[in-house]
């Protein structure tokens, strides 16, 4: 259970960070259109360079949808829900463990979706001013995962602080595997982790539910935020720039299997939701 004044407290406190991180992407950038592709997912398949979901996208795209359409989870009006209701003897089975459990879930699926942190992991590669990834695999990680958000996403972050804090906020590796191993307890005043280990000084042996909720919301926020706010910036950047080049795309920059550059365009489809390499009849 989400309590709804606090969830707006958050999503009001990411509203920044976000604001940071686009601009730091729009400002170091490597090629103009690199934050479409971005929202496009550029990929390799095979030796060709292809636009679209791409196979993690495709895997991915069930869970996604689901996040979405659930939304960030079920929310009270009382800011007192935890003093209330969270001090029980809890045995598995009341409402309040069923609403904790059901976001640890959702938690799991944001931090395990392959291609959330292939998206994710192209936007810090373009705040930093590197090359878009083409080649790019997130099935090569397996299970990195973990290492990968700490080394080529947080760590890397340091162009946008305040980014970086809402990361370190919303991602926590302990409780991830925690979840996906089911080492976890609802307990009187907060969550018991089971995977705690005193010599790492990140982990925690607990948590108090005020803390979880604030993870978790960070967490989801941010999961659906990045891709409001890619899709925002194709309608808002790159489909007004069609109406003003000569062939109505936009370049891109694309990576060749024979180790080459080059620009090609690309053309929107669907009022901008989907763009090809052909042009489209008018």
């Amino acid at each position: 259970m989400l309590r709804s004044s606090f969830v707006n407290k958050y999503n009001d406190e990411m509203v920044e960070p976000f604001r940071e991180l686009f601009e730091t992407c729009r400002k170091n950038m490597f090629h103009p259109g690199d934050l479409l592709l971005c929202q496009q997912n550029g990929t390799m398949i095979g030796k060709d360079t292809v636009i679209g979901l791409g196979d993690e996208g495709l895997n991915s795209l069930q869970h996604i949808n689901a996040l979405f359409y659930n939304g960030i989870g079920e929310m009270t009006e009382d800011d007192d829900y935890f003093k209330k209701n969270g001090y029980a003897l809890f045995l598995g089975t009341s409402d309040f463990e069923v609403s904790i459990q059901t976001e640890m879930k959702a938690y799991q699926e944001i931090w395990e979706n392959v291609y959330f942190l292939r998206i994710l992991t192209e936007i810090v590669r373009v705040a930093n001013g590197e090359r878009y990834d083409w080649q790019l695999d997130m099935y090569k990680l397996d299970k990195n995962k973990s290492n990968h958000v700490r080394d080529e996403i947080i760590k890397k972050l340091n162009v946008c602080p305040m980014f970086k804090k809402a990361m370190q906020t919303g991602y926590r590796r302990q409780i991830r595997n925690a979840v996906a191993h089911s080492q976890f307890q609802v307990i009187q005043g907060g969550i018991c982790f089971d995977n705690y280990k005193k010599v790492n000084k990140d982990e925690v042996q607990s948590i108090c539910f005020e803390e979880w909720e604030k993870i978790y919301c960070y967490s989801y926020l941010i999961f659906r935020g990045l891709f409001e706010h890619l899709a925002s910036i194709v309608q808002q950047l790159y489909m007004p720039a069609t109406l003003k080049t000569a062939s109505g795309g936009i370049p891109i920059l694309c990576y060749y299997i024979n180790g080459t550059w080059g620009e090609a365009d690309i053309y929107p489809y669907a009022n901008g939701k989907t763009w090809r390499f052909t042009k489209p009849n008018r």
